[in-house]
């Protein structure tokens, strides 16, 4: 069945998971739109099988059927939550994230989704990122590793571009399965989980780190919600696990962007992917 820019139905629903399977962090809502558009440009280049992004003959969709799940714990459904809730979609990547930034704080130079350079050496830059960036990028990168960061020196390697493409393939290979190590420390419980389950704490370790000991203000509690989730775990309580995830929102003010993750991670908890268009 041949889709078309503008189609809409379950046949669009799948080719959408599909492209996920490739990292293109489309939302799966039926619609074939720009989003779907531009991502089928990328899997043909992907997939070496060339042709118009406006269309998708039954060629590529038995193609991006046959793909691999990237992240079998998660799925191409949970590693697209979590990439879209760091970058927002593949037009928020392309225009703010696909070069070198300072996210603010004690951070460094960052790349790609979240690919701090303060945490990374020579050895695992070049582990990482060899085979999708140029020996001058490298180099260039090079000068900014194992130090704090600042705008000027992510303004000065403005010229540094990291597609989409590498970016997923590095967050898939380095970044989730580091996460994931780090959230099954503190909730041993996780490789029992759903897909969506284990999603959505990976998503919270990955935006909050996996420290269970207050920091700041004792009066705030910070961590007591991290605390509270890994006592449910241990007695099997799964179904109230959501409602902490939901306390968390507490600590945010109600327009930060944090608050939203928060409960779209404790939505996704007790409805699944399906309930956030991603599956």
């Amino acid at each position: 069945m041949l889709l078309r820019q503008g189609d809409s139905g379950g046949a669009v629903k799948a080719l959408q998971g599909n492209l996920n399977k490739l990292g293109a962090i489309v939302l799966v809502d039926g619609g074939f739109g720009g989003e779907t558009r531009d991502a089928i440009a990328d899997a043909r280049v992907a997939l070496n099988r060339p042709g118009a992004s406006s269309e998708a003959e039954d060629a590529l969709q038995d193609a991006l059927a046959a793909v691999a799940d990237p992240l079998p714990a998660l799925s191409a459904a949970g590693v697209t939550f979590i990439a879209r809730h760091e970058v927002s979609s593949p037009a928020g990547y392309r225009r703010s994230f696909s070069h070198p930034i300072w996210p603010a704080g004690e951070s460094g130079v960052t790349i790609g989704i979240g690919y701090d350079l303060r945490f990374s050496d020579e050895a695992q830059l070049r582990a990482d990122w060899g085979d999708h960036l140029s020996e001058a990028q490298l180099q260039r990168l090079k000068t900014v590793l194992r130090i704090q960061g600042t705008k000027a020196l992510a303004d000065g390697l403005n010229d540094v571009d990291v597609p989409l493409r590498a970016a997923m393939v590095v967050f898939v290979a380095r970044s989730l399965p580091d996460t994931i190590a780090k959230a099954r420390r503190i909730y041993p419980e996780i490789d029992t989980l759903t897909p969506a389950q284990q999603t959505a704490l990976a998503s919270l370790v990955y935006n909050r780190g996996a420290a269970l000991t207050d920091s700041g203000d004792p009066a705030r509690q910070n961590r007591r919600e991290m605390r509270e989730i890994k006592a449910l775990l241990a007695e099997n309580k799964l179904e109230s696990v959501a409602d902490q995830i939901d306390s968390m929102r507490r600590l945010w003010d109600p327009q930060s962007g944090l608050v939203r993750r928060r409960h779209e991670e404790a939505t996704l908890w007790r409805s699944g992917f399906a309930a956030l268009q991603l599956a």
